[in-house]
């Protein structure tokens, strides 16, 4: 990934910060339903350095020996052949399907509050609707090619750091400066450690899951000036920045609303209708701040409709997929597998719409996203403890530590926390039975689905693993 031009320290600190961190993690966390309270604040922490950390070093050693467009599949295919290359590839698409399909639940909801009508967004039709005819719009619009996307990506990477300020800003203000009401939270020790119950577990695994996505910014770790040393010190000085931005979020969030009230879905722009009403500041600032979100939720769905696409359609061996989806048109995009892409999307929407209520059908769709977005890393782990192990040393690339047992060590760890955290993201958790058969059923249903499908597919085109030598 040769430019010319080095990468600087700074550039690469906010590369990972514009990747890793997201607004909505501080609702989802800090809430007591399917969130862990007070204890999401200092959990921001540790995972931080127990899983971003190690993953984003991993991966820059990784990137520092083979070349790889982030996808992950470059690595495992070197470690473990093309069968393997290839189903990471599907892992990393069906996984994106489900965060589509929160990520639209999240537009919808914004939306709702940018028009000035926040009662929608408890409209399980209405949130169903509108996310029906977003994905179908793009994706058609997609097929013409997406130069008009760069508006909305542009605006919309500022979508997650602004308002966090802003949140931050007038919860602080509203309740410690000028004192207009007493904080909604208690900071205990004993508030603020996780209690262990299936709420807290779910939670866990989605902290974990946002802390994923270091291997896109970790391959540019060849392009840096003196990597050994400057690596290590951005991805600390992001890890930094990150934590800062989750833990005084969550801070804020909890001081504007107790957490027995913040949802998942609407608790950003709850809290920060709280901090106006405390101000005075007219709704219309809500209004903005919500047109922000939906900005880079907009954004963000335009850039990623079409590259897990090429990824798995355009990458894999030939004679995995049916011509139709990998055929390009004039416009270099498969559409086919688009439009495949948004029958799928489609119909796990209105399955999801079985569930009661919107924070409900939100959260399903942000832990089966987590869930499934974590396979992948089973195999991204396995892969850097085969290379650590098999990979003869040179002086001259990065390396996280020198020592191969150290490393490998790291890998395993890395592995353990990643499997758990899969485990936990099907605990039940709903308040019935019934519920709780129907969250099962899409959790490990769905799980399963999405593996023995791939593994099927791939044996279904009668193609053999090639593996080549670790070098």
């Amino acid at each position: 990934m040769a430019t010319g031009k080095k990468i600087k320290f700074w550039e690469l600190v906010l590369m990972n910060v514009s990747a890793i961190y997201g607004i909505r993690w501080i609702a989802r966390s800090t809430a007591d339903s399917f969130g862990l309270g007070l204890a999401g604040i200092p959990s921001w922490v540790i995972f931080m350095f127990l899983c971003f950390v190690p993953q984003a070093l991993m991966c820059a050693e990784l990137a520092a020996a083979y070349t790889s467009d982030g996808s992950l599949g470059e690595w495992v295919k070197i470690a473990f052949g093309t069968k393997y290359g290839f189903l990471i590839s599907w892992l990393n698409w069906t996984a994106k399907l489900f965060w589509f399909a929160s990520f639209l639940t999240f537009m919808s909801i914004n939306l709702s509050y940018m028009v000035g009508n926040p009662s929608l967004a408890d409209s399980k039709i209405f949130v169903l609707i509108l996310s029906l005819a977003v994905i179908w719009v793009l994706s058609i619009l997609s097929m013409k090619g997406m130069t008009f996307g760069k508006l909305f990506t542009n605006v919309g990477s500022l979508g997650s750091t602004i308002p966090t300020i802003f949140l931050i800003g007038m919860a602080f203000l509203a309740v410690a400066v000028l004192k207009k009401a007493p904080s909604a939270s208690v900071y205990t020790v004993a508030s603020m450690t996780p209690k262990l119950n299936g709420n807290s577990l779910v939670a866990i695994s989605g902290i974990i899951f946002a802390y994923t996505g270091a291997e896109i910014s970790a391959t540019y770790v060849t392009e840096m000036e003196n990597p050994k040393k400057n690596f290590p010190k951005a991805i600390i000085t992001a890890a930094i920045l990150i934590c800062v931005l989750y833990v005084c979020g969550s801070v804020a969030i909890t001081s504007l609303l107790p957490t027995s009230e913040i949802q998942a879905s609407t608790g950003i722009l709850d809290s920060l209708t709280r901090a106006c009403e405390l101000l005075g500041i007219p709704y219309l600032f809500v209004q903005i701040v919500a047109a922000g979100i939906t900005l880079s939720v907009i954004g963000a769905l335009i850039l990623y409709i079409g590259f897990p696409i090429k990824i798995l359609f355009g990458n894999a061996e030939k004679g995995v997929f049916p011509e139709k989806f990998t055929k390009n048109n004039e416009h270099g995009i498969p559409e086919k597998a688009i439009i495949l892409q948004a029958v799928i999307i489609s119909v796990l929407l209105a399955a999801v719409a079985l569930l009661p209520g919107v924070d409900v059908i939100y959260n399903v769709l942000v832990t089966m996203t987590a869930l499934t977005s974590l396979f992948p890393y089973v195999l991204l782990y396995l892969a850097y403890i085969r290379i650590k192990k098999q990979k003869k040393d040179d002086p001259n690339l990065y390396q996280m530590t020198k020592s191969k047992n150290l490393g490998v060590a790291i890998g395993w760890m890395e592995l353990i926390v990643c499997v758990l955290s899969i485990a936990a993201s099907a605990f039940p958790v709903m308040g019935s039975f019934k519920d709780n058969m129907i969250y099962e059923i899409e959790m490990i249903g769905g799980g399963l689905l999405v593996l023995l499908s791939g593994i099927y597919i791939w044996k279904r085109s009668g193609l053999k693993n090639k593996v080549t030598p670790i070098e």
